[in-house]
Formats: structure tokens, sequence, C-alpha cells
């Protein structure tokens, strides 16, 4: 048991030594201007994680839309956009590796 907490410890430490030797950007603005996923990233693992966003932000949106309409009933579109409308475009508003599509209110 101990050898084998002993090298996953190990493994874990190499991979997180590893991970930024991949890293292509030279600066941020190129960071920024070349904006995509590996195609199979977006799928199995961006596309999951921002459905999740959405229903979360949909399970949140019911109890806050009450309150943004009782206390300032003009900000409704921005409390939507911000849990709903954002997560639903970037879940299904994009095409595969693209991560532009998002547009806020």
């Amino acid at each position: 048991m101990r050898k084998a907490a002993r090298f996953l410890g190990a493994l874990l430490v190499a991979a997180l030594l590893a991970a930024p030797i991949g890293a292509s950007a030279t600066s941020y603005e190129d960071a920024m201007s070349e904006c995509n996923y590996p195609e199979m990233f977006d799928l199995l693992f961006m596309r999951p994680v921002s459905f999740a966003a959405l229903v979360f932000g949909m399970a949140l949106f019911v109890p806050a839309a009450p309150i943004t309409l009782l206390t300032t009933p003009a900000d409704i579109g921005t409390v939507a956009g911000a849990l709903v409308g954002n997560p639903a475009r970037f879940t299904f508003g994009r095409r595969l590796g693209e991560c532009t599509a998002v547009k806020t209110f």
C-alpha cells in the first residue's frame, strides 16, 4: 500500500513538472490571438464542463430571477446572459475547437 502511494505521488510530481513543457505561446498577445483547443480536448472535456456550467447557471437563475426583478428589473438581461447565455453560447454556439464565439450581453 505504501509503495503504491509513493509511486502515485512520484507520478503526480513528474506530471506536474512536465506539464509546462508543452506551452507554445511566446507572449500574452500570442496566446489570445490564436484561441483554439484541440478538437478531442474540446469534445471530451470542454463541452461537458461547459454544459455542466450551463445546467448550474440555470439552477442559479431560478432563484436569482425573482430577486433581480424585485430589486433592479432592468438588469434581468445581464443576469440571464451571465448565468445562462454565455455558457449556452460556449457549449452550442461555436465550432469544435474554437473558443472565440462567446459574446457578453
